[in-house]
This record gives C-alpha cells, structure tokens and sequence, in this order.
C-alpha cells in the first residue's frame, strides 16, 4: 500500500512539474512571467498575426518590394540566460528595382533566433512590431510597426531607432538612406 502512495505522490508531482505557464502574448507588459525557466509560452492567443500571414508586395514605378511573412507557433528562445517559447512572425523579403534584384533575404536561417532580417512580435497594447527589420546593403536595421488597413491590405512605417545600425566586429561604413522606402501599402498577392 505505501508503494502505491508513493508511486501516487510521485506522479502527481512530476505531473505539476511539466504544466506550461501559457500567457496572451498581447498581455506581456502587464504580467509578471520568467523568461529562463523553459515553462513560459508567449502566445498569440488573439490571432494578432494571422492578418499579415501570406505574401505581400509594394510597388511603385519601376520599384516593388515583395514581403513574405509567416507564423511559427511554440518557438523555443535559448538565448542568453532566456529559455521560454513564443509564437513569433517571421519571413524574408525581395526588394527589386528595374527588375534588377537588390536584395534577398529569402536563404536566411528561419529557425534561429539571431541573424534574421524580418522578425516581428507582439508588444504592448497589441501591435505588431520589428525593432530590427534589416537593410542589409545599408547596414542598417529599422523599427517597422505594421498596421492592418483591411483584409488585403496593410501599412508598413519604418523609422530609424537606438539599435538601428548593425555592429560588426570590423570597421564598415554606413551608408545614408534606405534601400527602399520606409512608408509602404503593401497589397496581399
């Protein structure tokens, strides 16, 4: 009998052990949470993402820009001293000008967590965000808020920020200006 209690003790404990701390990504600001103990998940409970999944493109005279943007649901952050899981939008973009292509990010990583030039997230008050959405003949990295117009069309407003150029560990020269505009309506393909 007590071999039974015991085995009954352990496995309500090892049961509690694995419960998962699931937090409304649009909430983060106003909840307390631990981002290194790998039992926090930051979800996007709302959908605040799924408006802006899918293929997007911007053009303009002999300008066009295509976005691609995706969901990855549960990605684990072990970063650092940080160990949790969040649903992040992430994806590449392809900038041409007289169908000459500028820049091409659609060969990056997009199971990392560094080096990714499009990668957006919830912040406080639910809007959707980049704080490093990157130039990279530039150099350089924009904060991009992104604001849904209607179901087929959404606002991309870019602005240079604190962390907007990119160290690296040679001397580089920055170049002034963007690759492309920094205000676009992006229309979904």
């Amino acid at each position: 009998m007590n071999k039974i209690l015991y085995l009954f003790t352990f496995i309500v404990c090892m049961s509690c052990k694995g419960q998962t701390n699931i937090i409304d990504a649009t909430n983060i600001c106003y909840q307390k949470f631990s981002s290194t103990n790998g039992n926090t998940y930051l979800k996007d409970i709302s959908n605040l993402y799924q408006p802006f999944i899918g293929t997007w493109k911007w053009t303009s005279g002999n300008r066009e820009m295509t976005l691609v943007l995706m969901k990855q649901n549960k990605f684990h952050v072990t970063e650092s001293v940080f160990n949790y899981y969040e649903d992040r939008m992430l994806g590449y973009y392809i900038y041409k000008e007289n169908n000459i292509t500028l820049v091409n990010t659609s060969n990056e990583n997009l199971s990392s967590f560094y080096g990714i030039s499009v990668n957006f997230e919830i912040v406080c008050g639910g809007n959707i965000r980049s704080y490093f959405f990157k130039d990279i003949p530039k150099n350089k990295s924009y904060e991009v808020k992104l604001t849904s117009l209607s179901p087929t069309q959404f606002k991309f407003q870019g602005k240079m920020g604190e962390s907007s150029i990119i160290k690296t560990s040679t001397p580089t020269i920055v170049y002034g200006g963007s690759t492309f505009p920094l205000e676009m309506i992006f229309t979904k393909q």
